[in-house]
Order: structure tokens, then C-alpha cells, then sequence
């Protein structure tokens, strides 16, 4: 029986640097002897593209509800058809956000409520939970600025500061509620010193001395 893969996930506010690292990720993990793929949400699927179109490039107002549900449709697609059946072979999944995600864009940004996030979270099939969490964080100034600079901004992008600063604060409660999985890591330093704490956590997720 082949033994479960990792799943790790990467997560942050927009402009926090996240996606730069994911490939370093993947590339570390391969260099000791792992198979890995690597997903995004939302997206990843067929069917998620679609829906990820439509959630960053809608132009017309669109309900938070109707937002987060399709979020959760993009992620069930997303869990049944690549990261389940991945983990079962054995394949390392790295993602571009997973569940914390909604929790702190929906749940707390949109105000969706955290309670109401997990009723969805607990019908997902199957439920599934990340192995490492890493938090992206930086000022909220050294994001915006990243993300001023991409001139054709999607539709949650272009949200206020004051979305951005909630979102941030609901995603260090989940790293404060959950400190074992939940690892944060700031990106207002050198790139080599933010890639020396990412190795230092896959290390010991990979049980490296």
C-alpha cells in the first residue's frame, strides 16, 4: 500500500508574495525524492476555470453567497478529481489556497461568518486537511503596492484596504488557533531569507534533521 502524499497549501492576502514560492516548493520536494503536483484555487479543474473566470473577472456586483458557493464548487471538483486520488497515490499536492482561504476572504472579508464556513466545510467529499499550512504575511503596504503594480487587477483585488486588513487579521487568528499546522512566514525580507524558513518547516514535515 503505498504510503499517503503530503499536502501542503499556501496561503495569504493578495500581493503577499505566495504564488513566487510555490515553484521553489515544488522543486524542494522533488529534490528529495517526492512526486508532486502543484493546484490553485479556484481553478485546477476543467469546471473550476470556468468558475474561477467567473469569480475574478465577473464585472457585474455578485452576493457573497453566490461567491462563496462557487468557491466550494470549484473545490470539490478540485478535491475529487486532483487532490484526493493524488494523496492516494502517493503525490505530494501543493495549493495555490484551500479551505483557510475562504475562511478568511468569505468568512471574515466578505462577513459571510466562520461558523457558516464550516457547514460547507463539514458537506465537502471528501473532507480533506493540509499537512502544513504556510501563511504568506507582510505589511499591508508591501502588498498593495504589489498589487497596484499589476495593472490589469481582478475583481477581488480591486477591493478596499480595509477588506485586505480584515482578511489579513482573520488569516494570523487561523495560524493563532492552529500554531501545529498554520506556519507564517513574512515576505518583507530578502528572498533567500523567506526560502531558509520554507525549507526550515518542509524539513520537518519531511522529517529532516
Amino acid at each position: 500500500m503505498k504510503k499517503r502524499g503530503l499536502f501542503i497549501s499556501v496561503e495569504g492576502i493578495d500581493g503577499a508574495g505566495k504564488s513566487t514560492h510555490v515553484r521553489f516548493i515544488q522543486e524542494y520536494l522533488q529534490q528529495n525524492g517526492k512526486d508532486v503536483i502543484t493546484t490553485r484555487e479556484p481553478g485546477g479543474t476543467e469546471l473550476g476555470e470556468k468558475i474561477r473566470d467567473l469569480l475574478l473577472h465577473h464585472n457585474k456586483a455578485m452576493h457573497k453567497i453566490t461567491e462563496l458557493l462557487l468557491m466550494f464548487a470549484s473545490r470539490q471538483e478540485l478535491i475529487h478529481n486532483i487532490i484526493e486520488p493524488s494523496l492516494n497515490d502517493g503525490i505530494c499536492v501543493i495549493a495555490d489556497r484551500f479551505i483557510d482561504a475562504s475562511i478568511a476572504y468569505q468568512g471574515a472579508g466578505r462577513g459571510v461568518g466562520i461558523e457558516n464556513i464550516k457547514k460547507i466545510i463539514s458537506i465537502l467529499d471528501p473532507v480533506v486537511n493540509t499537512d502544513l499550512t504556510i501563511l504568506f504575511d507582510t505589511t499591508l503596504d508591501v502588498a498593495f503596492g504589489r498589487i497596484t503594480r499589476n495593472r490589469n487587477k481582478d475583481r477581488i483585488e480591486n477591493e478596499t484596504a480595509d477588506f485586505f486588513a480584515t482578511v489579513q487579521q482573520a488569516y494570523r487568528d487561523i495560524a493563532l488557533k492552529d500554531p501545529k499546522r498554520v506556519k507564517i512566514i513574512t515576505t518583507d525580507q530578502h528572498i533567500d531569507k523567506t526560502r531558509e524558513l520554507i525549507v526550515q518547516q518542509l524539513d520537518i514535515l519531511l522529517g529532516i534533521e
